[in-house]
């Protein structure tokens, strides 16, 4: 069986290698063909694997000595070398099946952190590390990747050679969600309104732009509650009916908001649930819209027991979308990221008006709406690759250790993470890499899946899509969480080496941004 030949991107760093530090591989550096190297199979076999352990044992077959050629001496450390390589790194490492891992990148509209971010940057604070979570930069800055077809989700796999490390490859996947349905289906709508005294200024006129913008994209027969809390609730509307955008009467409730007393965080969120479970409907968007800032000062505190409701709700139906108001300095991001993770629903921030009018006009559908509930991603990878860093929220071997979430329409999960092999001379292009989604649907509840089955060779001979934009992002998300000189200008050269027009605003922004951190050098 003739042997494929190696790994562009492995094989010349094995030999520079073993020259320099052992002396040796002179010989082998020289032929066009790695010596040893594995195969993964028959290349005819559609990239299964043959035995479990990725093809033939590293080394292969070689032809002996004629007759007339002595033994090889047992000490010739140079044939052993260059005749038969051994993957040292991989030790131990279980060869006779592949590794699967769960991921899990967040609820997609979960945004917050990168607007929590700007508005630091912007006042020329440093935004905390602890609060930088990189798979909402990866769903707040957009990657565009085609829309799947109505009613399905398509997978975009992407695979890219690290240059300075041969053993890592740096992995992305999309999972593209269809496009908005038009029309869209009727909602129930629940605005849960903080007006406690820490929302006066602000917060409160940025919650008032957050209903105001998604009382613009309301349809007639859309039903509506406000609910506002703060040492005590108020309902100020139930069963009503909007007339279509802009309805006067949620206007009018909208514009006459004050802020005054204490926050009972978990008495609110109860009495926001109640409401919304009163008119729930089976066929309708049901959606609760906390906004906040995130304060609790009266009655329960703690976030994970506030956060039942949330989950308990979310079982039902009942989709939470939280609105963080700010301003900066103040921003409780802990209870917030909690209720939402809890209730598995998007957290935005809003850092002005204007960014009220981004979310919920220009991406109204991407934070209200459901395309596809309960969303599981599984990698299955060749047995010598390990999961090196994930960017995600969590992953696993263990499915039921990773929660699974909710994806809308016009939107993208995006995964990112470095794969790293235990040794590269076993990895072989042959091998297969499958990716695979399993979902329900957000009103039947039908289980539906796709998967994409391709080879490690296929995917990193692909032009690359989204790939490229995706690590200028992971990379400013990194740097704001470990800044430094170091750091910071590593993310901003990425950005420029992308992008040196800037002509992408995205990148444009992280530029900008980063310029404006305080460990940023000065020209």
């Amino acid at each position: 069986m003739k042997r494929s030949s190696f790994l562009p991107f492995v094989f010349p760093a094995l030999c520079a290698a073993w020259i320099g530090g052992i002396g040796l591989g002179l010989a082998a550096c020289a032929d066009d063909s790695a010596p040893g190297e594995p195969t993964g199979g028959d290349g005819g076999s559609g990239g299964k694997q043959q035995d479990g352990s990725g093809g033939e044992p590293p080394g292969g077959t070689t032809t002996g000595p004629g007759p007339d050629e002595p033994p090889p001496h047992p000490d010739d450390t140079l044939v052993k070398i260059i005749e038969a390589p051994r993957p040292i790194g991989c030790v131990g490492v279980d060869q006779s099946k592949p590794t699967t891992f769960f991921v899990s990148a967040d609820d997609s509209n979960s945004m917050a952190s990168p607007v929590h971010a700007r508005d630091l940057l912007r006042l020329g604070m440093e935004p905390y590390p602890s609060e930088i979570r990189t798979h909402e930069f990866l769903n707040y800055y957009q990657i565009l990747y085609p829309a799947a077809p109505t009613g399905q989700l398509t997978l975009f796999p992407e695979l890219e050679a690290e240059k300075d490390a041969p053993e890592q490859l740096y992995f992305q996947v999309a999972l593209r969600s269809f496009n908005a349905i038009e029309p869209r289906k009727p909602m129930n709508i629940t605005f849960l309104v903080d007006t406690s005294g820490s929302m006066q200024g602000p917060g409160l006129t940025r919650a008032k732009a957050a209903v105001s913008a998604i009382a613009s994209q309301l349809a007639a027969g859309d039903l509506v509650g406000i609910v506002t809390w703060g040492a005590a609730n108020n309902v100020l509307l139930a069963d009503h009916v909007a007339t279509g955008p802009n309805d006067p009467a949620i206007l009018a409730v909208t514009d006459a908001l004050t802020a005054s007393g204490g926050t009972d965080l978990k008495s609110g969120l109860h009495a926001g649930y109640d409401l919304a479970q009163k008119h729930y409907a089976p066929g309708r968007l049901n959606r609760v819209v906390l906004i906040s800032d995130g304060g609790a000062n009266v009655g329960v505190t703690d976030a994970d027991r506030i956060a039942m409701a949330a989950e308990d709700a979310d079982k039902e139906g009942i989709y939470l979308l939280g609105i963080a108001t700010g301003p900066a300095l103040t921003h409780n991001d802990a209870i917030m990221d909690t209720l939402t993770d809890k209730g598995r629903g998007a957290y935005v921030y809003l850092d002005s008006t204007d960014e009220a009018t981004n979310m919920f006009v220009k991406r109204f559908d991407e934070t209200m709406d459901i395309a596809a509930r309960s969303v599981s991603v599984e990698l299955t990878l060749p047995w010598y690759f390990d999961m090196q860093k994930f960017y995600g929220e969590e992953y696993a071997t263990d499915k039921t250790e990773v929660a699974p979430q909710h994806l809308a329409p016009n939107d993208a999960m995006i995964f990112s993470q470095v794969l790293k092999t235990c040794d590269p001379m076993v990895v072989n292009p042959s091998d297969p890499v499958t990716i695979r989604a399993v979902w329900t649907t957000p009103i039947t509840y039908a289980k539906q899946t796709t998967e994409v089955t391709t080879t490690i060779g296929e995917l990193l001979a692909a032009q690359k899509m989204g790939l490229p934009k995706g690590r200028v992002i992971v990379m400013y998300a990194e740097a704001l969480k470990r800044p430094g000189k170091e750091s910071l200008t590593k993310a901003r050269e990425a950005a420029l080496a992308y992008d040196p027009e800037l002509a992408d605003p995205v990148i444009a922004e992280i530029v900008s941004l980063i310029e404006k951190h305080p460990q940023f050098p000065a020209p």
